[in-house]
């Protein structure tokens, strides 16, 4: 469970408390459940390490600064208009 806590921690932090609660839940339901469905292990771990390393690399960029917290306040409604811009992306350059 202490992956729960870091990945609820590090998404607190760059994306507010509201989403690393969220994600700290979600996290220990999936380390639950694959402590009881087998073959699930390595993928849910795979996934707390990819979420946790995109958080560290690109969550300055995606919510608060570490430096002025709170000073551009995008958190996650930024994460959903850039994911609104890159849907945007990706159908024009399937649709030509």
């Amino acid at each position: 469970m202490l992956a729960a806590l870091v990945v609820g921690g590090l998404t607190a932090w760059y994306l507010g408390m509201r989403a690393g609660v969220i994600a700290a839940v979600a996290t220990a339901a999936a380390l639950i459940l694959a402590a009881f469905v087998p073959g699930v292990n390595l993928a849910v771990y795979a996934l707390v390490i990819a979420w946790s390393g995109a958080l560290y690399f690109l969550g300055p960029k995606m919510g608060k600064s570490k430096d002025a917290p709170g000073a551009n306040g995008a958190g996650l409604a930024g994460l959903t208009v850039m994911a609104g811009q890159a849907r945007e992306w990706f159908k024009k350059k399937i649709g030509s």
